[in-house]
């Protein structure tokens, strides 16, 4: 756009100063000082088309999220009107910018009483969370009449179910500068002009990640992994190239970020 940038997650320069803006804001005046905790939320390759092109449904999947560490949170602390503080961000790439949407989110390792008294929880197990969110998913998508009773028992007797959830990164209470790190990587550009390593006279871009992908999945939450050769690259015509990075660029209004701030739950 002539004269001024006003595409989202599409200008590397532009998009992180926007980040910065944001993950500094949100660190300052949203985030209590008490430990946290970063939450990854994925889903099996298999279902990840219908949030592809319905993307109305990326707003759904937060909630599901949302709702997941609400209920696992209240069951724990045995307080049914407790809520967690909680940060999220949708991403919709992998390490390749192919199509991966997923939920990041920062949460309180704790809960909030009506009073304002926060209880701090344990180390929980993952297990509950997995459960809880494999739930959450195959129930958003059947109400939306994306998926039949069929396709989930199918997906339930997978060996490896494809869904995961991740919570192993924590943060001590008042680590001001880790939130602002990690959210400044919740809401980073989908790609990288320095991983641009070469673009050919035929005009292919050669594109290259930190990590090896394995097979034809290169993120957590595929399944069973598919044999194949371990590569860290990945040769775009020019046209696909551009197609993968523009696909992450939200619609217009289309919100990146939610926050549910325990006063904001009363």
């Amino acid at each position: 756009m002539p004269f001024s940038c006003r595409v989202r997650c599409f200008c590397p320069s532009c998009h992180e100063k926007r980040a910065l803006e944001k993950a500094g804001w949100v660190a300052e005046h949203v985030c209590a000082e008490v430990p946290h905790r970063q939450f990854v939320f994925t889903i099996p390759k298999r279902l990840r088309i219908y949030f592809r092109f319905e993307r109305r449904l990326l707003g759904e999947l937060c909630r599901a999220a949302a709702r997941t560490v609400i209920t696992v949170y209240r069951a724990v602390s045995g307080r049914p009107d407790a809520v967690p503080g909680m940060v999220g961000a949708i991403q919709t790439f992998g390490q390749l910018i192919h199509a991966h949407p997923h939920i990041h989110a920062l949460v309180t390792e704790g809960v909030f009483l009506a009073d304002g008294t926060f209880l701090p929880l344990p180390k929980l197990a993952t297990e509950p969370f997995l459960k809880l969110w494999e739930h959450e998913v195959f129930a958003l998508l059947l109400a939306e009449g994306k998926i039949t009773e069929d396709v989930v028992a199918n997906m339930r007797s997978w060996k490896h179910s494809g869904f995961s959830v991740d919570q192993s990164v924590r943060l001590e209470a008042g680590d001001q500068e880790g939130v602002q790190r990690l959210i400044e990587y919740f809401l980073r550009c989908p790609f990288s002009q320095a991983r641009m390593i070469e673009v050919t006279d035929a005009g292919k871009v050669i594109y290259k990640t930190e990590h090896n992908a394995v097979g034809r999945f290169p993120e957590p939450g595929d399944g069973e992994l598919l044999a194949g050769p371990s590569r860290n690259f990945q040769v775009f015509d020019p046209l696909d190239f551009l197609a993968e990075v523009t696909q992450h660029v939200p619609d217009p209004g289309e919100h990146r970020v939610f926050i549910m701030h325990w006063l904001l739950c009363r």
